[in-house]
């Protein structure tokens, strides 16, 4: 049985678009698997203090997440903003527990990452610290860090917090 050329030449045009697409997709999947290599973890594990939650946090310096309509908060470069002497650093949360977690750099409220997501801040380029918090109904709370590093303009520190 012969086949039709017609036929023939539609499963040589698959069988190449087939193979293009996956010669395409090599070098990204090598490009991301060598980033996860480069990409420095920290993981932070959960701690829970002996102390009650009511007793002032030393690594929270504003817990406020309402938003003061006279403050001038300037965006990151990344973002739009100007090129700063120092530059920004990007900072990358991802939470591997079933909890709400506060996070705050710099002492400072920046955000909510709720349980399994992920969640970006940003920090000057320099010292900076991280510090995580999940606050429970009977009041007590655990806490993940504070975490001091140096990082760079244009940089990102990647934080695992498990439990």
């Amino acid at each position: 049985m012969t086949l039709n050329p017609f036929i023939k030449s539609l499963a040589m045009t698959a069988a190449l678009i087939v193979a293009g697409s996956i010669m395409l997709q090599m070098p990204t999947a090598t490009a991301q698997k060598q980033n996860n290599r480069n990409r420095k973890v920290i993981e932070l594990k959960k701690q829970t203090p002996i102390a009650r939650g009511n007793a002032k946090d030393p690594h929270i310096i504003s817990d406020t997440q309402l938003n003061d309509p006279s403050a001038k908060v300037d965006p990151p470069q990344s973002k739009g903003g100007a090129v700063t002497r120092g530059g920004t650093c990007e900072v990358r949360l991802d939470n591997w527990t079933n909890l709400i977690i506060k996070i705050y750099i710099d002492g400072r409220y920046r955000g909510t990452v709720g349980p399994y997501n992920e969640a970006v801040g940003y920090a000057y380029a320099g010292e900076t610290e991280v510090y995580a918090r999940a606050d429970y109904t009977n009041g007590t709370y655990s806490y993940w860090g504070p975490k001091s590093y140096s990082c760079n303009d244009g940089q990102y520190i990647y934080f695992k917090m498990i439990d």
